[in-house]
């Protein structure tokens, strides 16, 4: 008894060739060689690839330091007794050291007033506005100053003045204050 084969087509039989020759490598596991490191050489390399960031700290002597600001704005004409008041200026360091904006020797912004027609002042007013940033020699920021605590009512001399915490007010070194007279008044009339 004979058995017929179907003719196949040589190209069509050599295609389907490659193609499962080449599903069945790309199918396989693939060898990798297993590279054993001692704990000892993992910690030398980890060592050798950290950077030391140091952080810079700029030493200043404050009683020879070159003390120095510039300051735009305006007082109001009123202000409110029973309320915060907040007021809008632009400061910039002229100092020969950066302003700090936290911590110890920071530079806030503080205020002192003095009554005309009332009785009442405060030089060394505990609330303070401080900086939203380190500000460099040159550099500028607006700020919001916070004026609080006035609680009788009358005509005032407001002096808007930055300070160098534990060590000296700005005007105490000369420099000019943004100043201006108004009235503290009640706001909840």
């Amino acid at each position: 008894m004979k058995f017929k084969i179907p003719a196949i087509n040589w190209p069509v039989a050599t295609i389907i060739s490659l193609f499962l020759i080449l599903t069945f490598i790309s199918c396989s596991p693939r060898i990798t060689d297993k590279i054993d490191v001692t704990e000892e050489e993992s910690k030398d390399t980890i060592e050798e690839e950290t950077i030391e960031i140091e952080e810079i700290v700029e030493v200043v002597d404050y009683e020879r330091a070159q003390v120095g600001a510039e300051i735009k704005g305006y007082i109001p004409s009123f202000l409110c007794t029973d309320r915060d008041n907040y007021i809008k200026i632009e400061i910039t360091n002229t100092s020969d050291f950066t302003w700090i904006s936290s911590g110890k020797n920071m530079v806030r912004i503080g205020y002192h007033y003095w009554g005309q027609d009332v009785d009442y002042s405060e030089y060394d007013n505990p609330s303070r506005t401080s900086l939203p940033n380190n500000l460099e020699p040159g550099e500028s920021a607006t700020i919001e100053v916070l004026i609080i605590g006035v609680t009788n009512e009358g005509i005032y001399v407001l002096q808007i003045d930055p300070v160098l915490e534990g060590h000296f007010w700005f005007s105490s070194k000369d420099i000019p204050m943004l100043e201006g007279r108004t009235y503290f008044g009640s706001c909840s009339d």
